[in-house]
């Protein structure tokens, strides 16, 4: 046998040994992604769920602390995946009644709340697919504080003190302080993209998650659809959770890209802090439904590292008397470095 066939041979066995997951080359940057969600990027009245701010950083692909690393045994037992990449978060929301003249603040209508919070993430994907894993798995802490201590109040009059908005009147209404956390896991599938006649790329992301906490406790499912051209990997355009979009992570592209997008999320909810009211004192609190909708519709951009994405969201109403579905809007700007 020549020597060139035995090398070809040789190295034709080794790559059938080596697992698949290790062969995938490693993602040189990680990714900054600014989210910022708010109603008056729809309708532009304040109510209910009326601002979110988040900043989120993912690190490169098969870039992990020890710590990270270690949880390898603990992914594959889990969903059979293994730790790929992680990421950490910081951001602030703010939620308000519908009528923010009243002082007090109507017992019927959503309750004043800030919240302040951090996220920890690791991202685990499917081991038996090499270039493209078919999934990820994401496990996810979020811990933070609720009530005067995480400054809604402060941020929200600051803002429409700015703007020549109306003062918000019963903030002393609002939850009190408490420090809640919700842990969550959630699997999001990513099919191949599908190629038309006229050049435009297809694709679709579902998912199903569950979350317990003090802060939510709820079981999710949905997807999103895309349709563009020279579509980037990724999950989705960044939401503030308990939103259904993308982890952050997404892939340089050599073109101009975009795509058009579209989705569905169906959450199951048994626990909401922001309607149920504090934990383990009493406060201002409303009756949540359990079945709750978004539907969400939007535009993404991609050039080399950076992307931005528009997500304009319709949400069914969260608790008995709302009257009437919300919608916001969210902007979310990202950049691999």
């Amino acid at each position: 046998m020549s020597l060139p066939l035995r090398l070809a041979l040789a190295a034709s066995a080794a790559a059938f040994a080596t697992p698949a997951w290790a062969e995938r080359a490693p993602d040189a940057k990680g990714a900054l992604t600014l989210v910022i969600e708010n109603d008056s990027l729809s309708s532009g009245a304040d109510r209910n769920y009326t601002s979110g701010v988040k900043l989120t950083y993912v690190s490169p692909v098969e870039v992990m602390p020890k710590w990270v690393r270690n949880l390898d045994g603990l992914t594959r037992a889990v969903t059979n995946a293994r730790p790929s990449f992680w990421g950490v978060a910081v951001g602030q929301s703010i939620f308000t009644p519908q009528d923010i003249s009243a002082n007090p603040a109507p017992a019927d209508q959503h309750p004043y709340a800030g919240w302040l919070y951090a996220q920890v993430l690791i991202a685990a994907e499917e081991n038996v697919i090499a270039r493209q894993p078919r999934y990820v798995d994401l496990y996810e802490l979020e811990f933070g504080l609720v009530g005067p201590s995480a400054q809604g109040e402060q941020a929200q009059r600051s803002i429409h003190q700015t703007l020549g908005a109306p003062d918000p009147k019963g903030w002393d209404s609002q939850l009190n302080d408490e420090f809640a956390f919700a842990a969550s896991i959630e699997r999001r599938w990513r099919t191949e993209h599908v190629f038309d006649a006229i050049g435009l790329e297809v694709d679709a992301a579902p998912g199903i998650g569950v979350t317990l906490g003090t802060l939510r406790t709820e079981a999710k499912v949905g997807a999103v659809f895309r349709v563009g051209q020279n579509l980037a990997d990724d999950y989705g355009a960044p939401r503030v959770r308990p939103g259904l979009g993308g982890v952050g992570y997404f892939k340089a592209t050599d073109a101009f890209s975009w795509y058009l997008f579209g989705g569905l999320d169906f959450r199951a909810v048994g626990r909401n802090l922001f309607l149920d009211g504090n934990t383990f004192t009493d406060s201002a609190r409303v009756d949540k439904k359990p079945f709750v909708v978004d539907a969400q519709a939007g535009l993404a951009v991609q050039t080399g590292d950076w992307r931005i994405a528009y997500t304009y969201v319709t949400r069914t109403e969260e608790f008995e008397g709302q009257g009437e579905q919300q919608d916001f809007g969210t902007v979310a700007v990202s950049w691999r470095f």
